[in-house]
């Protein structure tokens, strides 16, 4: 009881400094138009229904959240002046600000929130954020400004997982029965401190700044997001001086520029190598791959630098993260040893161990991830293990994961701040594939998730993290580091800064303001008109179209528990589950038709946007029913509803068997390469 009225006055002071410290306000020069380059379009800009990637930084600068963070990352208010807990710290009651209001003038209120939780918690709208609010047990409205919050269980995350982006009822309300793909998702009305001007599907989008946003006006006039085909396209556009800050540089092309600085921060995430645990039982062989890795190899040569070795299951910059587990060290001829002393031998003519053999699972069309796998199996054939690589599209690799059908794989997880590893290391975890088992594991990610102690919860995630370290059902190689350009005229950006780059950029400023203005019709046209077409076909993908393996399993994440995070003890690892009803695995596109046609009469009037067009996609991979949820021009919808019946799936799955699925496509004009 002492630690938590202990835990609660703590909780009460960083309120108290929150209402009475927030003293926020704009500096710098007013005025000029910031381009930004991002790798990938959203397919909405609806914060509901974020990319399967996560939530986009357009949709952030549009909506506010009820909280949002300092530069030194600590929590302070946005959307909501203040909260504060209930004296049983089952509850969080916010009051939203007297002057936030929506672009149309319209005050935010508790009933916007209420709404939008209805919205997200709604099993039709398949919001991929409902779980965030999986122990959300109530919210309740109280009068105009104030909203409830009430909690299942007490845990130290509630108030990350209160802080959602909220979106205003009476616009939304009228779409609600198909708000993802009402106009509502492209041209919404938000709170935050821009507003959407246009978007230029498949090539930018434009936003304005909001003068009577609640914060004051941001400094920039303008934020435009620009969309390249290419990597070489982004840095023509790049030494023409076009884009000021390009985030996310592939470390293969990153090259410093003189107009430009540069900014490396992290990934949240890592990759690693699973091994099948039935197949490789034995610690000490599992030692001995990993002791034959070269992983400083693999972050020198394939992500040129740009990398952190990691020895566990949390990333550096997490507030869990023990400093001091001790990665397995590269030495060939120790890996060699351990192998031998296993009783596994091979004659002098003999290149492998013949009772040894890997066949290494990775992701088609994820370059940095083939390549990390060819050096992986470059250096455990060297030690005499013959290995090979199969490549797999998404659908394909989640199938065998799932069936436990594999050697070993690489793969990627992302580190929230406010994370949940179970479903991931826990016996009965959905994305355990590896089969790892450890009681003492299981209980003290329960005792750190439900701990209301910082302390105490850091020394269960360290003891945890020791325990992977020790066990190596993983072989963890690296976390990628992000590389940003920025020009050297821009002001209010610094490394220092622990919040993702793109999360303040209406608190970036111009040290000179720019007197001229970038045609945005041009961006993308001038590497066109130098490089011949034969070159163009050759250039590098830069927009990544088709979801990745990790954001495939996100998706589907929000299909199902995952893992059951009861206080409880664990059960004994013997329990046999009679039933299964695992995550539905979303199908993957393909084959989509190469040439769409652009009907001339929507080319005469310049028609551009995107149709959307709902099909069933039977459990063969074939559609056998299309309709048109999102019409754009009547000739561009008639192409669409065609084409959508010529594209074929790897269908959706469940507990590995092909099922039937609903998918909505978005068919873009002018077509590619038009």
């Amino acid at each position: 009881m002492k630690k938590i009225i202990i835990f609660f006055i703590i909780i009460l002071l960083v309120v108290i400094n929150c209402e009475r410290g927030e003293k926020f306000r704009y500096e710098g020069n007013t005025g000029g138009t910031l381009i930004v380059s991002l790798i990938k379009e959203p397919n909405t800009l609806n914060p509901l229904h974020p990319s399967l990637s996560g939530p986009s930084p357009i949709t952030e600068k549009i909506f506010n959240p009820l909280h949002d963070q300092r530069p030194d990352g600590k929590v302070r208010t946005c959307l909501a002046q203040s909260w504060i807990y209930s004296e049983d710290l089952k509850s969080i009651t916010y009051t939203i600000r007297k002057d936030a209001l929506w672009h149309d003038g319209k005050p935010v209120t508790a009933d916007d929130v209420l709404f939008t939780i209805e919205m997200i918690k709604d099993p039709k709208n398949n919001s991929p954020i409902a779980q965030q609010l999986r122990y959300v047990k109530d919210v309740q409205a109280i009068g105009e400004r104030e909203v409830k919050f009430i909690f299942d269980r007490v845990y130290a995350d509630e108030l990350l997982h209160s802080n959602i982006i909220v979106i205003p009822k009476h616009i939304a309300e009228k779409v609600k029965d198909n708000i993802q793909m009402s106009n509502f998702s492209f041209n919404p009305v938000g709170n935050g401190p821009y507003k959407l001007k246009e978007w230029k599907s498949g090539q930018w989008i434009e936003l304005i700044a909001n003068s009577n946003y609640f914060r004051g006006r941001p400094p920039l006039d303008r934020i435009v997001f620009y969309f390249p085909s290419s990597v070489e396209e982004l840095l023509y556009e790049i030494k023409l001086g076009n884009v000021d800050i390009a985030y996310d540089m592939p470390p293969e092309k990153y090259d410093t520029i003189k107009e430009y600085r540069s900014i490396v921060s992290s990934s949240g995430n890592y990759t690693y190598i699973g091994w099948n645990l039935d197949r490789f039982k034995d610690k000490n062989l599992r030692k001995a791959f990993s002791m034959a890795i070269d992983r400083e190899g693999i972050i020198s040569t394939i992500l040129k630098g740009y990398g952190r070795l990691m020895n566990g299951p949390i990333t550096h910059e997490h507030w869990a993260y023990n400093p001091n587990i001790k990665g397995v060290e590269y030495n060939r001829q120790k890996a060699i040893e351990l192998i031998e002393e296993l009783g596994y031998s091979k004659k002098n003519w003999q290149r492998f161990y013949p009772d040894l053999r890997i066949g290494i699972l990775v992701e088609s069309g994820n370059t940095i991830r083939k390549r990390v796998a060819e050096y992986v199996s470059s250096n455990l054939r060297s030690i005499g293990i013959n290995t090979n690589i199969i490549e797999l599209r998404g659908s394909q690799l989640i199938d065998r994961l799932l069936n436990h059908d594999f050697d070993a794989y690489i793969l990627g997880w992302s580190v929230d701040k406010a994370f949940n590893p179970l479903p991931i290391w826990s016996t009965n975890g959905i994305y355990n594939f590896v089969g790892y088992k450890n009681k003492e594991a299981n209980n003290l990610m329960r005792e750190a998730l439900f701990s209301l102690d910082r302390n105490k919860a850091k020394k269960a995630w360290h003891e945890f993290q020791n325990i992977i370290a020790d066990d190596l059902p993983y072989t963890f190689l690296y976390s990628p580091q992000k590389i940003t350009l920025i020009k050297k005229n821009l002001s209010g950006i610094e490394s220092e800064d622990k919040r993702p780059i793109l999360l303040y950029l209406d608190e970036v400023h111009f040290i000179r303001v720019p007197k001229t203005t970038l045609n945005l019709a041009s961006l993308g046209t001038h590497y066109e008109e130098v490089i011949r077409e034969s070159e163009r076909k050759e250039s590098s993908t830069l927009q990544q179209t088709q979801a990745t393996t990790e954001e495939i399993l996100k998706a589907a994440t929000s299909t199902t528990e995952g893992e059951s995070t009861s206080s409880e003890s664990v059960k004994e690892d013997t329990t046999v589950v009679e039933e299964k009803h695992g995550p539905i695995i979303p199908p993957i596109l393909t084959y989509f038709p190469p040439k769409r046609d652009y009907p001339e009469n929507a080319r005469k009037l310049d028609v551009r946007g995107q149709v959307f067009i709902k099909v069933h996609i039977k459990n063969d991979g074939t559609v056998d029913s299309a309709e048109i949820v999102k019409g754009l021009f009547p000739s561009c919808d008639s192409v669409s509803l065609s084409d959508a019946y010529k594209c074929r799936f790897d269908p959706a799955t469940q507990d590995g068997e092909p099922i039937e699925y609903y998918q909505t496509l978005p068919f873009r004009f002018p077509p590619e390469g038009w």
